[in-house]
């Protein structure tokens, strides 16, 4: 549901509520009422109405909060930023997966760390370059997921919408086609930032299955699953 259809919706319940509030023959309350309770009540739901209507109203017109500073924001503050999104027509879906590749970004990195400590010996040669490897990864793959939120709070609906009928006005095509490609450009680096760390995800994942495995000699297999997150998270650096 639109932000138009909510502000709709809103004040029309708000209204209804006032009307069967205060209207005779109705729940008629006011608040000279003789009865202390029920003029207590008339003001308290008067206060609500008003609340409600300045309140969810002011919310609704003031859109996305836009990001700053973005790589100082926690996964927490980032997941509440990428929901504002949710909704969009155009851009909720890339909100959401974002969203949710930021909770499995963080789920493989634990499991990862976890598996190297209980494979190696604390403080050895093998546990210190594992982890080092394991934690740049999942950090650098956080920071993009930060980076993905940043432009995806460049985004509007509303002028994105514009632009795919651009044709329809009498605004210079030439310039709008521009616009478009900027568009088209920034939604194409989103979806290049989430492939890239499924790619991260997937190799950390088979990490931590071939390190799990005690019984099993995989030190030389485990050592080219490092080369390839290593690699994967240079390349990863492109992005930030």
């Amino acid at each position: 549901m639109g932000n138009k259809m909510k502000l709709i919706l809103l004040n029309t319940l708000i209204v209804a509520g006032a009307v069967v509030t205060y209207s005779p023959g109705l729940l008629a309350l006011y608040p000279t009422n003789p009865s202390i309770l029920l003029a207590g009540t008339s003001i308290l739901l008067g206060l609500g109405f008003g609340a409600g209507l300045i309140g969810g109203n002011y919310m609704l017109l003031k859109g996305p909060e836009k990001v700053e500073h973005v790589k100082q924001l926690t996964s927490p503050q980032i997941e509440s930023i990428l929901r504002e999104y949710y909704h969009s027509t155009y851009f909720g879906t890339l909100a959401r997966t974002t969203v949710d590749q930021l909770h499995r970004i963080e789920t493989s990195t634990e499991r990862a760390v976890a598996a190297v400590k209980n494979r190696f010996d604390e403080g050895s040669m093998s546990a210190n370059r594992y982890l080092t490897i394991v934690e740049a990864a999942g950090a650098t793959a956080m920071d993009n997921v930060k980076t993905a939120a940043m432009r995806i709070q460049m985004f509007d609906d509303n002028e994105f919408k514009r632009l795919k009928n651009y044709k329809n006005d009498n605004i210079p095509d030439d310039i709008q086609e521009q616009q478009l490609a900027l568009y088209e450009k920034n939604i194409a680096q989103v979806k290049g930032i989430i492939a890239a760390n499924e790619k991260l995800i997937l190799k950390m994942d088979t990490l931590t299955l071939d390190i799990s495995d005690v019984t099993a000699d995989t030190e030389e297999q485990s050592d080219a699953l490092l080369q390839e997150i290593t690699e994967l998270t240079e390349e990863l650096q492109y992005y930030k």
